[in-house]
């Protein structure tokens, strides 16, 4: 994919998305290199969304940028190197039912990584090509999800235990991408049709 093409996709800026009492930031890195995007499988032994296909990112830690976040989870999840990476702008912000405000950042590698997955958070790397998303046979689903019990009593008081949202699935090679992934994927893909004549 061309580098015009993808900066396209970031020129709208992305909505304002509200900061719900008892959420933390999260950020996620979307690296694309020669028209692939970058995916992990997240072990099977993490407490939340074990087993499932991700960007490489995380949680803030105490005073960092979503830039900042988003490129040293890539680092300890993945290896990729900071220096590797152009930050090209954010998609939409979504949330987390696990109690996160997740900022998707569209990346571009400067060359090919050498990249060695962590196993404590990582189990696999996928390359996937944005032509076979753009194919896929993608759905919607509405899901209703409660509440992770780990967030503060007066945060479920100021927003309801069970919440309804929609979750888009891609099936790809015998992996669904799903979930907050999905979500963002979609808005990807969104995007790109839309810088499309």
């Amino acid at each position: 994919m061309r580098p015009e093409t993808l900066k396209a996709i970031v020129r709208r800026p992305p909505r304002a998305l509200e900061l719900p009492q008892g959420f933390v930031d999260a950020a996620v890195l979307i690296p694309v290199w020669e028209g692939r995007l970058l995916f992990t499988v997240r072990s099977a032994d993490l407490p939340h969304h074990a087993a499932q296909v991700s960007f490489p990112g995380g949680r803030f830690d105490d005073g960092e940028t979503a830039e900042q976040a988003a490129l040293r989870e890539a680092w300890e999840e993945v290896g990729l190197r900071a220096d590797l990476v152009e930050i090209l702008g954010h998609l939409d912000p979504t949330f987390s039912p696990f109690g996160f405000r997740v900022f998707p950042l569209l990346a571009q590698l400067r060359e090919e990584p050498q990249l060695r997955p962590n196993p404590v958070e990582v189990s696999e790397i996928l390359w996937v090509p944005i032509e076979e998303l753009m194919q896929a046979p993608a759905y919607a689903e509405e899901r209703v999800v409660s509440r992770p019990a780990p967030l503060p009593e007066e945060a479920l008081a100021a927003q309801p235990s069970v919440i309804k949202r929609r979750v888009w699935h891609y099936p790809w090679r015998g992996y669904d991408i799903w979930g907050v992934t999905g979500n963002i994927v979609h808005d990807f893909l969104e995007r790109i049709k839309q810088t499309q004549p």
